[in-house]
C-alpha cells in the first residue's frame, strides 16, 4: 500500500513536543535564529541537535515552505503519496546533481553507454531517477546529497542509472548503491589502503555480477560526507582520467 504523506505529516507534527521538546513553531523559529541559509547546512545542524536525519530534513523542507506544513492546505485524498523530488540548491557555480530542464547550457552528448547513460549535468529521465531514488526512503536527501558532492569533483562525469545504483564516470570509477537501510558508494581507488571506513569493495558494487570496484564507503548519515570523502572521490575521479 502508497504511504500517505499527507497524514504522515500530520502525526510528525503532532508529535514533535513529545518526542523532541519543542513545537513546529518553536523548530521553525530556532532554524530561523541559526542563520543557515543552505538546506543541507539545515539539515546538518539539525542533525547535530539529536534529530534523525528523516525528521530533521522534514523540518527543513517546512521551513522552507515558509513554516508551513506541506499539505497542510490539501485535501487528505488529494495529498500526494510520495513526497515531491527536491532538487539540491545550488551553492557554486557547478550545476546541482539533478538540473532543472532547460537550465544552464545545453549538456554535451553522451557517449555511447547503453539508454540508461546520461551527462551527469543534464536532467536524468524522470522515471529512472525517481525509481532509483525511491529505493532509498528516508535516504533519498543523503543520497542526492552525495550525488550533488560528486557532481561538485567530476562535474562532466557522465552518470548511468542501473537497478539498484547510479554509476559515475566512463569508466565507472564510483557507483553509489541504493537502499532503504544504508547508501554504499563503492570507488577505484587502486592500492588506497582499507580501515574502518573504507572498506574492501563488494563483488557487484553496481557494475554487474562478478566485478567489484576496489573499495567501499557504507553512508547512514550527512556528517559522513566531509574532507575526507571529498579527497577519495577526487582520488578514484583523478584514477580514472589517468
Amino acid at each position: 500500500m502508497a504511504t500517505d504523506f499527507g497524514a504522515k505529516e500530520r502525526q510528525f507534527i503532532e508529535g514533535l513536543k513529545e518526542n523532541t521538546g519543542r513545537d513546529l513553531e518553536e523548530w521553525m523559529r530556532e532554524i530561523s535564529q541559526s542563520g543557515l541559509p543552505h538546506r543541507n547546512d539545515i539539515i546538518d545542524w539539525l542533525r547535530h541537535k539529536g534529530l534523525m536525519f528523516s525528521k530533521a530534513s522534514w523540518l527543513e523542507r517546512i521551513h522552507h515552505n515558509g513554516g508551513r506544513p506541506i499539505y497542510a492546505d490539501i485535501p487528505r485524498e488529494a495529498a500526494p503519496r510520495r513526497p515531491p523530488l527536491r532538487r539540491r540548491e545550488e551553492r557554486t557555480a557547478t550545476a546541482p546533481a539533478v538540473a532543472a530542464p532547460g537550465a544552464g547550457q545545453p549538456p554535451a552528448k553522451a557517449p555511447e553507454a547503453g539508454p540508461a547513460a546520461v551527462p551527469a549535468n543534464a536532467p536524468a529521465p524522470a522515471g529512472d531517477l525517481d525509481t532509483l531514488l525511491a529505493k532509498a526512503k528516508a535516504y533519498r536527501p543523503l543520497a542526492q546529497h552525495v550525488l550533488g558532492k560528486i557532481r561538485q569533483v567530476s562535474p562532466d562525469a557522465f552518470v548511468a542509472a542501473r537497478e539498484s545504483a547510479f554509476l559515475i564516470g566512463a569508466p565507472p570509477f564510483a557507483a553509489l548503491g541504493i537502499t532503504a537501510k544504508e547508501l554504499r558508494l563503492h570507488l577505484s581507488l587502486g592500492e588506497h589502503p582499507f580501515d574502518e571506513v573504507v572498506k574492501k569493495g563488494q563483488a557487484g558494487g553496481g557494475l554487474g555480477k562478478g566485478e567489484a570496484l576496489s573499495h567501499m564507503l557504507v553512508l547512514t548519515d550527512a556528517r559522513q560526507v566531509d574532507a575526507r570523502f571529498m579527497e577519495l572521490v577526487a582520488l578514484a575521479a583523478a584514477r580514472a582520467s589517468g
